[in-house]
């Protein structure tokens, strides 16, 4: 046990120091391509050089301003393998600052610090102190290492010579670096003074190996100051510290960073929970790196390679299947129906719960041919039981469900067919709640009960109603043979309006009881493209028609909304024939065959 205690102390070493020692020819950085590009936003720069600025007007003698992980690389080279979003923004901040003094001596001792020129009799030849990712190399290059870079590039950016794609590229990011940074400085009156205390005050720990297998797993444990590390982060370098093959181990990395690029942080972060649900089947009871712990140490799912494989096959499925909602059929109508369907269930239902059981159906049996009918199914599962007003917890054991039935099932079409009606067994402990799809008159009850309901419009803030009016206008759409998507802003808009004003025909057409009864009902809303015109709301019927629903030409995509063409009257009458119509519509969709 002593030998390995001092092996790992070999390995492994850990010192504080200031940053002029930091940007000093004691080291120079790489950032790994595999690591997260830059992503400090404004609000990151601006507290890096506030706390600093604050540290130094407050008198304090020292600033700790975090930590970070290197591995050696070679003499004096390090990869950084935590703090690259730290140690750049503090090479810009150098560099703003050498940009923004009129003193020459000091203009050019700046530069030392952030770039190293080349020196031919110690044939040394020259460097950046920090190398950032490939994609920023020559801005760098360009902009931040050389002496009136930065104001350039500034110039260059509003001149729109810089392109970049948005505002979350790393070119976008590099600007907010450099805008904010001499911004904030042009409030400092002592440069001088607080370039002294940046450099002389503040330290930051380093954390050295050269064992990238320990750096990583120090990676896992060690959370300083910039961007939060999330599960993804924490298993994704647990994982890559169990492979010892320095080639394999960048292969899987840079895999991981293509899942990152391809669907987003925060969906990745989805991505792991909807695997945990997967694999788990029950409701979580700690924390989901927690939990990922539990799953590893009981072997149902592997670390390392096969891991990152599997999170690649499900970010993929999730990609493809739900956030893009397409599928490899040559049936044009299919292909549009899925679409439609799986987005408008992903923008207006108002859980994730049932993304789970479509991505293991998907993982499982590869079945495209049946995938259509089998979010079909779901759905009528998803709306039954929002619409019956599952709790979290009911909810989580209903869907979890059919991921145990996914598990114990090999033919898809059987699972199909169970879905609605699987029930394990529950004889030990709490009885779970469940719906009986058999029994049509229950399934019909429930569904009638939240359609008929006074205030549908604003049941889950508006976003049933929205999905019900949406779904009807799908099956008029298709009944028509005519293909569509539904993108860009929706709204909901009634019929009889809300407030109506006083002696309009509105107040001689319904009663009051009438107006409270019916005003948010099912059959008085419409569906709109666009911001609502606040000042047509009130319009009597046929000039509202005409300017509103009808004649403006965005409004009139929608089926549900184009009827209202034919009538010149809107009166109790047809109000509840429209409403039974679409009641009936609903019905017919979502009940059980």
């Amino acid at each position: 046990m002593e030998v390995e205690r001092m092996e790992v102390e070999r390995k492994i070493e850990a010192r504080e120091v200031l940053l002029s020692r930091i940007f000093s020819d004691e080291f120079l950085f790489e950032v790994p391509e595999y690591q997260r590009p830059l992503s400090w936003t404004s609000e990151n720069f601006q507290k890096l050089i506030e706390d600093i600025y604050d540290a130094q007007t407050s008198g304090e003698e020292q600033y700790f301003i975090g930590s970070i992980i290197l591995q050696g690389k070679g003499k004096n080279l390090f990869e950084i393998i935590d703090g690259q979003q730290r140690i750049v923004s503090l090479s810009v901040l150098l560099a703003v600052i050498r940009d923004n003094t009129s003193d020459e001596k000091q203009k050019a001792q700046i530069q030392k610090y952030i770039y190293l020129e080349e020196d031919t009799l110690k044939e040394i030849p020259e460097a950046m102190k920090v190398t950032p990712w490939d994609e920023l190399k020559d801005d760098f290059r360009k902009y931040v290492y050389s002496i009136g870079g930065t104001a350039l590039f500034l110039k260059d950016f509003e001149n729109k010579r810089i392109k970049f794609i948005d505002e979350e590229t790393p070119r976008y990011h590099l600007y907010e670096a450099i805008s904010t940074f001499k911004t904030k400085l042009e409030e400092i009156t002592d440069r001088e003074s607080f370039v002294k205390y940046l450099l002389n005050r503040v330290y930051i720990v380093y954390i050295k190996t050269t064992d990238l297998i320990s750096a990583f797993r120090l990676f896992s444990v060690l959370n300083a100051r910039g961007l939060p590390l999330t599960t993804s982060d924490l298993l994704k370098n647990e994982s890559l510290g169990e492979i010892s093959d320095s080639n394999e181990r960048r292969k899987y990395a840079k895999i991981w960073v293509d899942i990152e690029e391809s669907i987003g942080r925060e969906e990745l972060e989805d991505v792991m929970g909807f695997l945990r649900t997967i694999i788990l089947q029950e409701k979580a009871k700690v924390s989901i790196y927690e939990e990922y712990q539990t799953i590893f140490k009981k072997k149902l799912l592997p670390q390392g390679p096969a891991f990152i494989k599997l999170v690649k096959e499900i970010a993929d499925i999730y990609k493809e299947k739900i956030i893009e909602g397409e599928i490899n059929t040559t049936d044009s109508v299919t292909k549009n129906r899925y679409k439609i369907i799986v987005n408008l269930m992903g923008q207006y239902i108002p859980f994730a719960d049932w993304i789970p059981p479509l991505i293991h159906f998907c993982h499982k049996y590869k079945r495209e041919d049946l995938l259509l009918d089998f979010l079909l199914t779901l759905e009528k599962k998803v709306i039954v039981e929002l619409s019956s007003g599952f709790t979290f917890s009911e909810r989580t054991t209903s869907f979890n469900r059919i991921i145990k039935l996914i598990d114990i099932t090999d033919d898809p079409s059987e699972v199909i067919q169970k879905m609605l009606y699987y029930r394990e067994d529950d004889s030990r402990g709490k009885k779970a709640r469940f719906i009986d799809y058999r029994n049509q008159l229950e399934v019909k009850k429930i569904l009638t009960d939240v359609l008929d309901h006074p205030q549908l419009y604003s049941i889950y803030g508006g976003r049933l109603a929205r999905y019900f009016l949406l779904r009807i206008d799908v099956e008029k759409s298709e009944l028509a043979n005519i293909s569509k998507e539904y993108t860009g802003l929706i709204t909901v808009e009634h019929i009889l309006p809300r407030n109506p004003p006083k002696d309009s025909e509105w107040q001689r057409l319904f009663s009051e009881e009438q107006r409270l009864e019916w005003t948010n009902k099912l059959g008085n809303l419409v569906l709109l493209s666009g911001m609502r015109n606040s000042s047509a709301q009130n319009f009597e019927f046929k000039k509202k028609k005409d300017t509103y629903f009808y004649k403006k030409k965005k409004s009139t995509e929608f089926l549900i909304t184009k009827e209202l063409e034919g009538l010149d009257r809107w009166d109790m009458q047809k109000l509840t024939e429209r409403h039974q119509n679409l009641k009936e519509i609903v019905l017919n969709m979502l009940q059980p065959k």
